[in-house]
This record gives structure tokens, sequence and C-alpha cells, in this order.
């Protein structure tokens, strides 16, 4: 006997991996169709893209760090100046 637990995950697999390949297909058939400068600047914008978004996430977390450092000091001195 199988498992339906199983079967239904497996469904839900199958089904992920027609959605991918649909949206490649797309993908495919839009950028067979786009004109060479077209092409030109969706590469150029993809690219400006991959450089810019993990730039700005790591300028966040260290931004987001040195605030959180900054802050434990100040507490830190304020619970020291109460006492």
């Amino acid at each position: 006997m199988k498992n339906p637990s199983l079967q239904s995950f497996a469904n839900f697999l199958e089904e992920i991996a027609q959605a991918v390949v649909k949206t490649l297909r797309y993908g495919v058939r839009a950028i067979a169709t786009m004109s060479w400068p077209a092409l030109l600047m969706s590469c150029v914008g993809l690219a400006l893209a991959i450089t810019i978004v993990p730039l700005a996430i790591f300028l966040f977390v260290v931004f987001m760090a040195i605030k959180l450092v900054v802050a434990a000091i100040v507490l830190n001195t304020r619970r020291r100046h109460g006492e």
C-alpha cells in the first residue's frame, strides 16, 4: 500500500517542476524574439541588478551590525552611569 502523503508530496514536486519548465520555456521564447539592442539592454540591466542587490544587502548588514554595537555600548554606559 502506498503512502498517501508521499504520493501527494511527489505530485507537488511534479507540479513545481512543470511550472519551472513552463517558465523557462517562456523565458527562452522571449529572449529568442528580442532584438539585439533589447537583448543587450536586458543583459546590462541584469548585470547591474546582480551586482547592486548583493552590495545593498551587504551594506545593510554592515550598518545594522554597527548600529547594534553602538546601541550596546550606549546602553552599557547608561547602566553604569545609573548605578
